[in-house]
């Protein structure tokens, strides 16, 4: 019996192949993962595992020699992506050797000039309905590495200011109740709301749609005691130990598909990575950070870059800016949704993180983090523009602090294959 998936979605149903009882499965017409310029590398497949054995997926069936099911199982959807060049420089890439050099940009984005077009792959029905869910506006992800099975987004329509709503609410500081536990690896920390969009009435009927969210102020909020004076001290001794360079920001698309690290006159700082190269994204403080932030944001922390850990001495600055990078939307990781930054040090004069279009500025405090959207309530792939921000100038006292940015999908298997 064939099946289809909405038309709006970025998913196309291929058939749904009921094949119990010894019945013959039905097949329907093809469709593909991306939508135009987006990248192979958001297709579900991964070009080390492109092929594989539908058996391994979840509700997957191996078939017969004839391509039907043994009688008394249930195979899932077949699902077939689309294979396009997506640059227009892939032909002369692929004859220069990129293919070999670079093969896990160059098979994604470039499959027809290297010849590497995905073969079709089965997930179940329960996955399809999870990517129908998110068809408008997400793609299909893995749920762990090496498989390819889709994952939930962090967050869907909506979620974002239910997210921020059930933050404030259940900070542990803010809580009345004598009896409250403070949860192993987390802290006594309070919330304090700097700006918000109105909350729906009782009896008021819920409206997600980027007209509301953009007629609403965005959430800014801040939390203190969120890590301690000695996580503190040890974030900035990791930073050391990775050694702190001059901040570069995103410069021009490279062939292997990343992009060149140019240095800015806007930005003045330094910063090293806390990354798992240097082994220190594995430093157990800061595993325990990432888990504390994925605790209250429930984002899993995989979802999160590695920690950006920063230093501002007098005269240093970052002028404005917002953290969403465009052309990561449509990428496997995502776009960049949240900005978890972590104040390290207290700062004598200066050194205000300020947003601009929304007259706030957070002052630096050791054990402050602050929280904000890079993304829209009503769908986490859009800018949200108003969260502009600047690091201020820094007048007196060095300033230590840590970026922490989440994004829609696993930012970490997405990294592993140069697809970020």
């Amino acid at each position: 019996m064939a099946a289809r998936l909405p038309a709006s979605a970025l998913l196309l149903l291929v058939a749904i192949v009921a094949a119990t009882n010894g019945m013959d499965a039905e097949g329907g017409g093809g469709g593909g993962f991306g939508d135009s310029g987006g990248g192979e590398c958001d297709a579900m497949m991964n070009p080390d595992d492109t092929c594989g054995d539908a058996s391994s997926l979840d509700g997957g069936a191996p078939e017969d020699a004839d391509g039907s099911s043994p009688p008394g199982e249930t195979t899932g959807i077949l699902l077939r992506s689309e294979c396009v060049d997506k640059e227009p420089r892939c032909p002369g890439w692929a004859a220069e050797g990129e293919c070999d050099k670079n093969p896990d940009y160059m098979l994604l984005d470039c499959a027809v000039s290297c010849n590497s077009c995905p073969e079709p792959v089965v997930i179940s029905t329960e996955d399809a309905l999870m990517l129908e869910a998110v068809a408008r506006y997400g793609k299909a992800q893995r749920v762990e590495r090496r498989r390819r099975i889709p994952s939930r987004p962090a967050l869907l329509p909506g979620e974002l200011n239910a997210m921020f709503e059930r933050i404030v609410n259940t900070a542990p500081g803010n809580m009345t109740d004598p009896n409250y536990v403070i949860e192993d690896g987390m802290t006594n920390y309070t919330v304090t709301v700097h700006s918000r969009p109105r909350a729906f009435g009782p009896n008021e009927e819920r409206v997600i749609s980027a007209e509301r969210d953009l007629n609403e102020p965005p959430w800014v909020i801040t939390f203190d005691n969120f890590i301690t004076e000695e996580e503190c001290k040890h974030l900035i001794d990791l930073g050391y130990k990775s050694e702190y360079e001059r901040s570069e920001d995103v410069g021009e698309l490279l062939p292997d598909g990343s992009f060149e690290s140019v240095q800015n006159e806007s930005r003045t700082s330094t910063n090293a990575w806390c990354s798992e190269k240097n082994k220190c994204r594995n430093d157990e403080v800061a595993k325990m950070i990432h888990n504390r932030i994925a605790k209250v944001t429930g984002i899993p922390p995989e979802n999160s870059e590695d920690f950006q850990i920063l230093k501002y001495e007098p005269g240093q600055f970052y002028r404005q800016h917002h953290d969403y990078i465009a052309f990561q939307r449509d990428r496997r990781c995502g776009p960049r949704i949240l900005t978890f930054f972590l104040y390290l040090s207290d700062v004598e004069e200066g050194g205000a993180t300020n947003f601009p279009d929304l007259n706030i500025a957070v002052k630096p405090k050791v054990g402050r983090a602050l929280l904000w959207p890079s993304v829209l309530d009503s769908n986490p792939k859009d800018k949200e523009p108003r969260t502009d921000h600047e690091a201020q100038d820094v007048i007196k006292g060095v300033k230590f602090g840590a970026n922490s940015w989440m994004h829609l999908h696993d930012y970490i298997a997405a990294q592993e294959m140069g697809c970020t």
